[in-house]
């Protein structure tokens, strides 16, 4: 899938302290001053530093960072065409000299084959307010961003208005050209 005009980058998803949680590579589909667009290719090693393992992606990936709000958007592209979405809530992804960086937050939205959303990782971001001091500022913006992110998925706002969808033929169509 990759050419020389799609560069590689590094993923990184950092707890609050910084310590390195994942990390894996993708290939820079677009940029803007708002977001970036990438792409996971089938078999891709994601590094889980947390729990000290490594993982080889079966699936690929389109992957969706905001620069602005705190939130990730991650679209497993199953085989038989499903499609699974996990949401990050996180502080605002920041571009690295060799990629991108996020910080997260371990509050999670993630949507199944058949549509249905469901928060997930509650409990672990509950945990993390303690384990990590999250000031108050930090904690009430999570939960403010968990909220508008259901909203943009309920109102159908961008970048759930058709252009993940977009993203995806396209990816499709490098993938079987």
């Amino acid at each position: 899938m990759n050419s020389s005009n799609e560069p590689d980058i590094q993923i990184q998803a950092v707890k609050y302290d910084g310590s390195l949680h994942c990390e894996w590579e993708t290939t820079l589909l677009t940029e803007t001053g708002q977001y970036l667009v990438v792409y996971g290719r089938r078999g891709r090693v994601l590094h889980h530093h947390t729990r000290n393992q490594t993982f080889i992606c079966d699936t690929p990936s389109l992957e969706y960072y905001d620069l602005q709000n705190g939130y990730t958007v991650n679209l497993d592209l199953e085989q038989d065409g499903q499609v699974r979405y996990y949401c990050n809530i996180c502080l605002p992804a920041e571009r690295t000299a060799s990629g991108l960086r996020f910080v997260d937050l371990d509050l999670d939205l993630v949507r199944n084959t058949a549509g249905q959303w469901t928060v997930v990782d509650e409990d672990e971001f509950l945990e993390n307010q303690r384990t990590y001091y999250y000031p108050d500022e930090v904690i009430e913006g999570a939960k403010q961003m968990l909220r508008r992110l259901q909203n943009k998925i309920e109102q159908q706002d961008f970048p759930f208005d058709g252009f993940l969808e977009k993203w995806i033929q396209r990816v499709n169509k490098k993938i079987d050209s």
